[in-house]
């Protein structure tokens, strides 16, 4: 579980899993998660430019991982 912060508003989003979306005709990017949209930004090319601009508008409160224990050792 991925708690997640909006900087300038406070409004705080929680899920599982935060997806990357740029189109590339319109150069639009796009910051779902768990499939809803959070976040857009205009004039980006790559991923990595999309979400250099989500972390400067939005902060990991805090990321719960699941443990998973192998036993075939």
């Amino acid at each position: 579980m991925k708690t997640i912060e909006n900087i300038s508003t406070g409004e705080v989003y929680e899920g599982n899993e935060i997806e990357y979306f740029v189109d590339d005709d319109t150069q639009i990017g796009e910051v779902y998660l768990d499939g809803d949209l959070i976040y857009q930004a205009l004039d980006v090319l790559d991923d990595h430019q999309l979400e250099r601009a989500f972390r400067q508008e939005y902060k990991l409160l805090s990321e719960a991982s699941d443990i998973f224990l192998d036993f075939n050792g």
